[in-house]
């Protein structure tokens, strides 16, 4: 019996393994400093995810181009752990800022966002942070990699031509507007956290109150500073900054009604109690701009030192600083290949 029990256990080690050795066996081995697998659990998982963001699936010359991906993220790895060049958490942390500082301009929230509406964001694009922070580090590693060992070629990137500027702005003249934009001051009640209509009831009446002061002559500036929730504007007067007639977000954060309001009333003009979806506002419009095409030498509103043709120039700096990138790194790539041993096990693709 005692036999019959350890050849049992035996054999269901043996099974175990061999179902470790199907899930776990490479599609890829990498060694440029030591050895590297890459296990089909791992690759599967890849191709799933992609999937699953693009809604179609990976063709066997999809997966190919994949698992090189992979390859050369272990080669720069390795290559940049050779020559002692890593990513620092303040380097990562200051990548992340910058990031939080273009969503909030690409929102037209006149503000950065915050670590939760970040962190919100890069949610709902499929991936989670955990995911986010790894690919991020792995193109930072890759970035400084690239840039240290051919930081040359990058200093004798020449500017834009005024032929090229010119042509990219006669191509692309209907996207350089300015949209219709007002600007106004505001004493903001904040009702997202009352819970019962009592509650929002007293807060109107409080927002009615400060209404009647102000038409009975009280300075808005003053009742901003004596009145308003708005802790960011508080001390600026109130000053909401600039609402674009096309913040597709703003609209729907605040709602129609309010969002609409503005666009409606005078330069100097102040509102009565208008109702938001997160509470109650007095409003006084301090500028407005309608909606006009913009000439090379415009700034670019609202708020912008930049020209067009300096925008323009940038983009296209961009572009090619870009293309030189993606070739500097392939150049970089087929280097390390050549010295690296590589297996690749493309059986192990499909299953």
């Amino acid at each position: 019996m005692k036999r019959n029990a350890i050849v049992t256990v035996l054999l269901l080690l043996a099974v175990g393994l061999l179902a470790a050795d199907v899930i776990d066996k490479p599609v890829a081995t990498v060694k440029l400093v030591r050895l590297e697998a890459i296990t089909a659990k791992q690759f599967r998982q890849k191709v799933e995810m992609l999937e699953e963001r693009s809604k179609s699936t990976l063709s066997l010359e999809d997966r190919k181009k994949l698992l090189d991906l992979l390859v050369g993220e272990i080669l720069v790895k390795q290559a940049a752990a050779q020559e002692s060049i890593a990513v620092s958490q303040a380097e990562l942390a200051a990548r992340m800022e910058q990031a939080k500082k273009s969503g909030g301009q690409s929102l037209n929230l006149n503000r950065d966002l915050t670590d939760a509406e970040f962190k919100s964001l890069v949610q709902q694009s499929g991936i989670s942070w955990e995911e986010y922070t790894d690919q991020l580090q792995k193109a930072l590693l890759q970035q400084k990699y690239v840039m240290q060992k051919k930081k040359a070629v990058f200093e004798t990137v020449g500017q834009p031509a005024e032929a090229d500027i010119l042509d990219f702005y006669e191509s692309n003249k209907t996207a350089f507007v300015a949209p219709d934009m007002v600007r106004f001051k505001h004493i903001y009640i904040d009702t997202r956290n009352l819970a019962d209509k009592q509650e929002k009831d007293k807060a109107r009446e409080r927002a009615e109150e400060i209404s009647r002061e102000l038409k009975n002559g009280a300075a808005f500036d003053e009742l901003v500073l004596k009145y308003s929730d708005d802790k960011t504007s508080r001390y600026k007067g109130g000053d909401f900054g600039y609402l674009r007639r096309d913040d597709q977000a703003r609209k729907q954060l605040l709602g129609k009604d309010f969002f609409d309001a503005p666009f409606r009333m005078k330069v100097n003009e102040s509102s009565g109690v208008l109702q938001s979806n997160i509470g109650y506002h007095v409003i006084r419009i301090t500028e407005k701009n309608p909606f006009r095409l913009l000439a090379l030498e415009d700034p670019i509103p609202p708020q912008n030192s930049s020209t067009v043709r300096q925008e323009i120039g940038a983009q296209l700096m961009l572009k090619k600083q870009a293309d030189i990138y993606q070739q500097v790194l392939q150049d970089l790539l087929a280097e390390l290949k050549k010295k690296a041993e590589i297996k690749k096990f493309e059986d192990n693709l499909t299953w």
